[in-house]
Parts: structure tokens; C-alpha cells; sequence
């Protein structure tokens, strides 16, 4: 068997000479950052361009669309008598919705009977498709606080018991960790990590797919469990090391550059994202093992990206799944790490805040390690069968 480092020295000529490899663990980590990070630049939009269909043609509805062109986010670019014609603009993306009035929207309001408007959103950009709406929600909220306000008085009900009868609930929201109430300052650092994870998956299981197939492991089944994963921590060296120092860069670098808060100690930063990324190489392993090809294991994990940062817990509530969804977002290093990320780069936590956190991927690691002892025997178990019958 080859002494450490000498598999040492063939993972790092196969790095060099595997282009896939290359490419996926040396370029694409920060290609990606600045291309994902660039589509999120301007997480702050202001005068989103908006068409107004008025069917109403009362003062009330002209107020509405005076309030909206007012508003911060949303400008409007035009008024249009008919939906058909308000479609052309909204379909060649010269404006990204389409608020309706419908007829009858004066009268019903005053009345307080109530009137249905219709937004149409362009939702391929979320972020502007959001404001959009909250800008909107908000006019309307306003106007219907002031007609209700307007209807009290007018009924000798005193000014200030007509404000409060009118709002008898006044939201207040203050932001405490997402100063910018912003959507992409929330999202962007998640997805920063997740090209880390993506990347590290997608070119650390070619490797090891490479090694079964064609490297020292092709003959595992005259290795003990020891001698195998010395193997492995061996091809794993590297991308421990290297990913860490990517963690590293883009606390320091790329995190600056767009203008992402981390807060908490660096150190303690750095110490999880190695346990992290030891959780990654153990289950890259385990999972890798059971695939022939590199082209397979790459085309199965990159359409994997998507679905994986779904489950994780982070866009959605991990408690709002289904029980089956629950124990398998569990299953996932990424699950307990994004919380712990976003505890300690946007509140600051320190580690006994984050225990649970950092026990479950505790847990995860040894469980892997677990499981890979138990697929090393079954491989040990089966190799000799498949030798037999040749």
C-alpha cells in the first residue's frame, strides 16, 4: 500500500490534471460568488417601474396611483385604459407589474363595502416583485385607514377616537438583525456557503469515484477499515485545507465586498466551518461509494443544489414540513450549520449559545463515520463475489 503521503502527492497531481476537478474546487467557488453575488448587488431596489390599469377614473383610484408613484420602491410608468394594452409594456419587461383598479372602486370603498384589486407580478425577480407588493399593501392599507377615518367623523365620532376606531391596530417594525429589511442581505451569505458546499460535493466525489474505479482503492477489498481511511483522509487533505481557506477569503474578502454583516468571533467561525466541512468529506464519501461515474455523481449532485437548500430549514421552516421531510433535513450538515451561521454572523451568539447546533453536527459526524464503516464492510463483503464469478 502507498505510504500517506504518497497518496498525498497522486491526489494533488489528479487535482491538476482532472479539469472537472479543477474547475469545480479551484475556479468556480469564487466565479460563482462574484456571479451569484452580482445578481444580489443591489439588494436594496428603488423605483421599480409599474403600469396602472384604472377602470375607475374616480378621484379616489387617482389618489391610490398618486400614493404608489410617491412611494420609494415603485414608479409609474403609465396609465392604460385596458389590460391589453397595459400587457405589452409588462410582457417586453419595460415595467414589472401591473396594478388593476377595478370599476366601482370608489363607491365600494367609500361605502365600506370593500373592493378587490389585482396585482400582476413579474416573479422571475423576487426582490422586486415583493416590494412591489408591500408598496401597494401599504397605499391601499393607508387609504382604506383614511376613508374609515372619514366615515367616523362623519358620523360625530371625535378626530382621535375616529383614528383609533379607524387603525385600532398600529404595526411597528424595527429590524433588529436585518437592518435593511432586505430579503437579499438575508439570502445572499446562505448562498455563498451553499457554493462552498455544492462545490466541495461535486469535486471531492469525483475523487473519490475516480479512486474506487481507477486509483488505490480499486482493490479495497485488501484493505482493513484502517488502511482505508488513511486512504481517504490522505485524498481529503486538501480540500479540508483549501475550503477552509475559502471560508476564510470570503469572510474576509467577498462577505466585505457586498456588504454582508458577520459578526461573532472569526476563530469560532473558522473552528465550525472545519467541522462542517469534515461532515461534508464523510458523507461525499459514503454517498460517492455507490456511484460508477464521475459524469453520474456530477449530474446527480448538481441538480441536487436547489431541493438540498429547500430542505435545509433555511427558506422555510423545517416544523411547516412533512414529518418524512423533517427527519431527512435532520440528516443534513447543512441544516444545523445554517443556523448556527446565521446566529452567530447576524446576532453575534457565541458558543454556548449555539450548543445544540453544534452537537448535532457533532452527531452527524459520527454517524457518518458510522455508516461508512458499515459500507466498507459491505464493500469488503462484496468484492470478493464479483472477483469469483469473473
Amino acid at each position: 500500500m502507498k505510504t500517506w503521503f504518497s497518496i498525498l502527492k497522486s491526489e494533488l497531481s489528479l487535482i491538476i490534471e482532472d479539469k472537472s476537478i479543477l474547475l469545480t474546487c479551484l475556479v468556480a467557488p469564487i466565479l460563482y460568488a462574484f456571479f451569484i453575488g452580482s445578481i444580489y448587488s443591489e439588494k436594496n431596489v428603488s423605483q421599480i417601474p409599474i403600469a396602472v390599469v384604472d377602470f375607475d377614473h374616480s378621484n379616489l383610484s387617482r389618489k391610490v396611483s398618486q400614493l404608489i408613484n410617491t412611494s420609494e420602491k415603485t414608479s409609474i410608468e403609465a396609465h392604460y385604459s385596458s389590460l391589453e394594452d397595459a400587457m405589452f409594456p409588462f410582457n417586453n419587461l419595460e415595467v414589472q407589474g401591473i396594478l388593476i383598479l377595478p370599476k366601482g372602486f370608489q363607491k365600494k370603498t367609500m361605502n365600506l363595502d370593500g373592493s378587490h384589486i389585482e396585482i400582476i407580478l413579474n416573479n422571475t425577480k423576487f426582490l422586486t416583485s415583493n416590494e412591489i407588493n408591500k408598496s401597494v399593501q401599504q397605499v391601499i392599507l393607508t387609504v382604506a385607514g383614511g376613508v374609515r377615518m372619514q366615515y367616523f367623523i362623519s358620523n360625530n365620532i371625535p378626530v382621535e377616537l375616529a383614528q383609533q376606531k379607524a387603525q385600532p391596530i398600529m404595526p411597528v417594525v424595527k429590524s433588529i438583525y436585518n437592518t435593511t429589511n432586505n430579503y437579499g442581505d438575508y439570502l445572499l451569505p446562505i448562498l455563498l456557503i451553499l457554493i462552498l458546499q455544492q462545490t466541495l460535493i461535486i469535486g471531492f466525489g469525483q475523487s473519490v469515484v475516480h479512486e474506487f474505479k481507477h486509483g488505490v482503492l480499486k482493490t479495497v477489498e485488501a484493505y482493513d477499515f484502517y488502511a482505508f481511511i488513511k486512504v481517504l483522509s490522505a485524498k481529503s487533505f486538501y480540500y479540508i485545507a483549501l475550503y477552509i481557506a475559502y471560508f476564510f477569503v470570503f469572510y474576509k474578502l467577498i462577505f466585505p465586498h457586498f456588504s454582508l454583516s458577520l459578526n461573532g468571533s472569526i476563530l469560532l467561525h473558522l473552528l465550525l466551518s472545519t467541522l462542517f466541512v469534515s461532515v461534508v468529506i464523510i458523507y461525499t464519501i459514503l454517498f460517492a461509494s455507490f456511484f460508477k461515474t464521475t459524469i453520474g455523481w456530477t449530474e446527480v449532485m448538481a441538480f441536487s443544489t436547489y431541493p438540498l437548500f429547500l430542505v435545509s430549514g433555511y427558506s422555510w421552516p423545517i416544523e411547516a414540513m412533512p414529518l418524512g421531510l423533517q427527519m431527512f433535513a435532520n440528516l443534513l450538515p447543512s441544516t444545523p450549520y445554517f443556523n448556527i451561521f446565521n446566529a452567530l454572523a447576524t446576532e453575534g451568539a457565541k458558543l454556548e449559545n449555539i450548543t445544540n447546533g453544534f452537537f448535532h453536527l457533532l452527531l452527524l459526524f459520527l454517524m457518518g463515520y458510522l455508516l461508512l464503516y458499515v459500507r466498507f464492510r459491505f464493500i469488503k463483503i462484496k468484492l470478493p463475489k464479483k472477483a469469483a464469478v469473473t
